[in-house]
């Protein structure tokens, strides 16, 4: 039987947030044992951006990692901030709903490039992903609660700003080629919101460091 691929595409506030058009009837809350999925993060971003690995959760329907319009946790900014994936995972390990918690990928991997890695789960246990554009102050992008099921799922995600850090695109707060300086930081005290993009005025080209649309396409496919 073939793999049906599911794609959903929805536009806000000039950002891509992804989610799937449908989930299969035949899915219930909490059924099955586990699965081994195959998950793909493509860096498809227009200008140089490249996207830090990915800070991975495998979690119960009601854990919350992040969301629009809600502040972003101590945890997802440190990946937004300064791709601090072992304080990420750190923090969600072992934490309530949480099944499991680890890193994506090996390293940065720039525009025209991907990662593939493999998570565990329960059939309609939930996803999220959170992996920073580095050449930004405090821009990531991800998945929020994406439900595991039978299928394979793609999603074409957009950036997200994490509301932790003025985007004052200056190379000294920028972790990235643009700047290499880690855990130099301009609080914002916002929440997460669809990235606005790169302005720029400053050290960022829009020209260069700019992205139009989405930013990454992200594949969940089970393997068994």
């Amino acid at each position: 039987m073939s793999i049906k691929k599911m794609t959903a595409i929805v536009v806000a506030a000039g950002s891509l947030a992804a989610i799937p058009f449908f989930a299969s009837a035949a899915e219930g809350e909490g059924g099955g044992g586990i699965v081994t999925y195959r998950v793909t993060i493509e860096n498809t971003a227009t200008g140089f951006q490249p996207l830090s690995p990915g800070g991975v959760v495998i979690h119960e329907a009601g854990t919350d990692v992040w969301s629009t319009g809600s502040p972003a946790s101590a945890a997802v900014a440190a990946v937004a901030e300064d791709a601090n994936l072992l304080n990420f995972v750190g923090t969600y390990s072992g934490a309530p709903g949480v099944k499991s918690a680890l890193v994506g990928g090996g390293g940065p991997f720039g525009p025209g490039m991907s990662v593939t890695f493999e998570v565990e789960g329960k059939r309609n246990d939930r996803i999220s992903l959170v992996s920073m554009l580095v050449n930004t102050n405090d821009a990531f992008t991800g998945l929020d609660s994406v439900r595991l099921g039978n299928e394979e799922q793609v999603f074409e995600v957009g950036a997200y700003d994490a509301g932790t850090e003025m985007n004052n695109e200056l190379a000294s707060h920028i972790p990235g080629p643009v700047g290499g300086n880690f855990f130099v930081r301009a609080p914002e005290g916002a929440v997460i919101t669809p990235h606005a993009g790169v302005m720029g005025g400053y050290d960022l080209d829009p020209a260069v460091h700019g992205w139009t649309g989405p930013v990454a396409t992200i594949t969940i496919t089970p393997l068994g």
